[in-house]
């Protein structure tokens, strides 16, 4: 889990200031941040691998790839 601040929000994108050593800015879509934020709050970032997710998507891609071997 990460902290940031949210910097600014323009155009749809929002730009947080990590609060790790680096303090680097970070912009994702202001569609992904909690209702309600707005400059200057303080949100916290988890990431998650989704190891189903991407076997799935390796399902779908390896059945893909064998019916064009298949033409």
């Amino acid at each position: 889990m990460v902290r940031a601040t949210i910097d600014r929000i323009e155009n749809g994108i929002a730009v947080l200031i990590l609060h790790s050593g680096s303090h680097k800015p970070v912009a994702i879509p202001s569609v992904l941040l909690p209702d309600g934020c707005r400059e200057g709050d303080i949100v916290t970032i988890t990431l998650e691998r989704d190891t189903f997710g991407t076997q799935q998507e390796r399902d779908v891609i390896g059945e893909q790839v064998e019916r064009l071997k298949k033409r």
